[in-house]
């Protein structure tokens, strides 16, 4: 591995792990993490935390476990470095009221899961959850909260991506909308069958209505279109698209720093600590980056990629259904483009993100 010269600003994002408990178990997650691991709050001095973000001149996530769990971190950390910078959290929602509401406001991304249709998310996250969720979404709007709201979504067999994308989009609530596949936690599942049968024909219906809103001036906040539509337009990409290992790192509560907010427990994922003065970076190889689509999906996950934790064949299966995702939205590039040309949609408008706000982009 490399090493980042101790000065040098590299880094646009730190993803602040506040502590891995979780008051949820989703059915395709794990509930809290391992306290061995990742201890339920920080143990280290905030000082040096506060140090390290404004060396790197970053940006700060706030991430879980339920981050609001531990929200005297929060509050301390940006009361600690103020304004100057994003700030941006990943919360299950159903914590509001653990967070005054200044604080709230101080956000500009809030990434709040939930699932689709009230069925398909209680299903996967336990009934009522639906509900508490948009709640917390409506009492921010309420509250005149004006940065960028976006629904986190993982997308699993009972999943219908064109409905339930659809479905929190017409919520009105909502800015933007972003998914995962759930092909990492969960042992192995029929994918690629639900893949063909019902998510890749759902994703180039979805890029149907998309442009046909762009006809009417409207762009929908689906971000892996945005994403992907991004790099053909703006001709900007990394690898990974989330910046994890490169220019994009997670401390967790016991000062580590790793690659990537979900490995945890993975070595090759650990980067240092803050009692430190040099970081390693983290980087995707073959087979991805002599693929003609890297440039758009980046290596897609650094931690799939490194893992691998359904094989080869798993990991080739993800990247068929990849692949096909970005063929789909590559192919109506050109009537985006003519859109931009006749002044029915601003072009700006489909730069995003514009900063890192924690989307993954490519699912």
């Amino acid at each position: 591995m490399s090493l980042i010269v101790e000065n040098a600003v590299k880094m646009t994002l730190i993803i602040i792990t506040t502590t891995g408990l979780c008051n949820l178990n989703c059915s395709y997650c794990g509930g809290s993490l391992p306290p061995s691991i990742v201890p339920i709050k920080e143990t280290y001095d905030l000082q040096l935390l506060i140090d390290f973000i404004r060396k790197m001149r970053a940006d700060v996530a706030f991430y879980g476990g339920e981050p609001l769990i531990n929200s005297n971190l929060i509050m301390r950390v940006m009361d600690e470095l103020g304004e100057g910078r994003h700030y941006i959290i990943q919360t299950n929602g159903t914590l509001f009221e653990n967070l005054p509401l200044d604080y709230w406001l101080m956000f500009d991304t809030i990434l709040l899961s939930i699932d689709g249709r009230e069925y398909v998310n209680d299903h996967y996250r336990g009934k009522g959850n639906y509900k508490t969720v948009l709640r917390t979404a409506k009492l921010l709007r309420s509250a005149g909260y004006d940065g960028d709201l976006i629904a986190r979504m993982t997308l699993w067999y009972l999943s219908d991506v064109y409905l339930d994308v659809t479905h929190l989009l017409n919520l009105g609530i909502f800015d933007h909308v972003h998914w995962q596949l759930n092909v990492i936690w969960t042992d192995r599942w029929n994918f690629i069958k639900w893949a063909k049968d019902s998510y890749l024909p759902g994703i180039r219906r979805l890029i149907s209505l998309w442009i046909r809103e762009m006809e009417g001036g409207r762009i929908l906040g689906i971000v892996p279109f945005l994403g992907v539509m991004k790099v053909a337009l703006f001709g900007e990409w990394r690898s990974p698209p989330c910046g994890a290992g490169k220019d994009t790192f997670t401390v967790l509560p016991n000062g580590k720093i790793i690659a990537c907010p979900i490995a945890i427990d993975s070595q090759w994922a650990y980067v240092g600590s803050l009692m430190e003065h040099e970081i390693r970076k983290v980087e995707i190889g073959e087979p991805c980056t002599s693929c003609e689509y890297f440039r758009y999906c980046g290596g897609r996950c650094l931690y799939a990629y490194k893992e691998r934790l359904w094989g080869e064949e798993g990991f080739k299966e993800v990247c068929y259904v990849t692949k096909e995702t970005i063929k789909s939205i590559l192919d109506v590039e050109g009537e985006v483009r003519k859109l931009i040309e006749e002044g029915r949609v601003d072009k700006e408008g489909l730069y995003y993100p514009p900063y890192d706000n924690t989307t993954e982009v490519i699912p």
